[in-house]
């Protein structure tokens, strides 16, 4: 007697996809490349923060590896048969209160730095960060990352600027900072999440401050080398201006047609930007532009150009480290290089202190192996006590490894 085949009932069994659906609708999901193997792969798009409760919920029950940026080919070799989750925030970019009494903003990590700032000039205000460079990549990310700190706040503190955060757990726990003077409330819960690079938690929401934008503006110029522009800008410092950022750049060899538009040459291959607005008195300070102009070559370039994807690689593509380097070392690299400078340099947040130094990757020409020596001479320890501090964070804040996940060790 043949044995009875079984019977289809049309059930099938519930898989991860499945699951997903039921937190998010189906066209806010987005299978991977690679998806099928092992755990499986997808992009997701919470649009509400109990949207995303339930994802981290969901995550931290299933043992799936949650992702803050964009895929890589090792990702699969990291987490195994682990399903893996790709966050976007695009549909989290609401606005949810403006303040012009309190001077604050409320808004959804996911909106974009140009959206914000745009939001924010109808109403003749903007927010402590600036523009550029990171005007396409999400308020989130620039959080996450303290993306914005190598322009400034003044002198980098973007912890100034944020009033509180609204953080999700990585086991669906949703914590939000109390909105009121720091002394008031203990320690500050914000600069744990601040630059931690979605290892502790995701910020879903942030009050930042806001100012009178009337004034708001950069001032361009152009230097023969680097040791020019240094002077001019320690010059203005021992003047007793205090400008709120200031900036170098060369341009990379591939942005030729920036290199033009923004007006430099091969006399003056050295773009030194400055943002002469003060936040105390709302206003800018007038004699700022007089005083560089007397002495460095005054560029017009087009409003509203952003100018460092114009010159330099894009943030995403931008790979190579930036290392905070004293003013006297600058000088010294300066010296060294003498009238060549290597295309592709970033000096950023620049202070009567020093300077953050970057050199785009790839670059070997006009003295880039003084840069990488002064870049090299100044890296950080690797295994600081302040890496010890992180990973204790995350064995306590993340034990089950969610958020994030690092390759193992060997």
């Amino acid at each position: 007697m043949s044995p009875t085949p079984p019977i289809d009932d049309g059930v099938r069994p519930v898989g991860f996809l499945d699951e997903l659906r039921r937190i998010v609708p189906t066209e806010q999901i987005e299978p991977q490349p690679q998806s099928a193997d092992r755990g499986g792969s997808w992009a997701v798009e919470p649009a509400t923060r109990d949207e995303l409760v339930d994802l981290m919920t969901w995550a931290n029950e299933r043992h799936a590896a949650v992702y803050t940026r964009h895929p890589r080919l090792t990702d699969a070799d990291t987490c195994g048969p682990r399903p893996r989750i790709y966050l976007r925030g695009r549909r989290m970019s609401r606005v949810r209160d403006l303040d012009i009494v309190s001077g604050t903003v409320t808004v959804q990590s996911g909106i974009s730095m140009r959206e914000l700032h745009q939001l924010l000039a109808e109403r003749s205000f903007t927010t402590g960060f600036a523009a550029r460079p990171w005007r396409q990549e999400s308020l989130g990310a620039i959080l996450a990352a303290t993306l914005d700190a190598h322009w400034g706040p003044r002198f980098g503190f973007m912890e100034e600027q944020v009033v509180g955060l609204g953080v999700v757990f990585p086991d669906g726990t949703v914590v939000d900072s109390r909105r009121a003077p720091r002394k008031a409330v203990g320690p500050d819960f914000d600069r744990l999440f601040l630059g931690s690079r979605g290892q502790f938690g995701i910020v879903y929401e942030a009050t930042l401050r806001i100012f009178p934008s009337a004034a708001r503006m950069v001032l361009a110029y152009g230097a023969p080398n680097l040791t020019s522009a240094m002077t001019a800008i320690r010059e203005g410092f021992e003047a007793g201006l205090s400008p709120r950022a200031t900036e170098f750049m060369t341009p990379a060899p591939d942005r030729a047609w920036g290199r033009k538009r923004v007006g430099l040459t091969d006399e003056l291959p050295v773009l030194i930007l400055i943002e002469p607005w003060e936040f105390g008195a709302s206003r800018m300070t007038d004699n700022v532009e007089t005083f560089f102009s007397e002495r460095l070559q005054r560029l017009e370039p087009p409003v509203g150009w952003d100018i460092h994807e114009g010159l330099l690689p894009p943030p995403r593509a931008w790979t190579a480290p930036v290392v905070g380097v004293p003013w006297r070392d600058l000088e010294r690299l300066a010296t060294e290089l003498g009238d060549t400078v290597p295309p592709g340099l970033w000096l950023v947040r620049v202070s009567r202190h020093g300077g953050w130094l970057s050199l785009a990757s790839g670059m070997t020409d006009g003295g880039a192996e003084f840069v990488r020596a002064s870049m090299e001479a100044h890296l950080p320890s690797s295994d600081g006590a302040w890496d010890v501090i992180g990973r204790s964070l995350k064995a306590r804040l993340d034990p089950k490894n969610i958020l994030n996940p690092s390759p193992p060790e060997d």
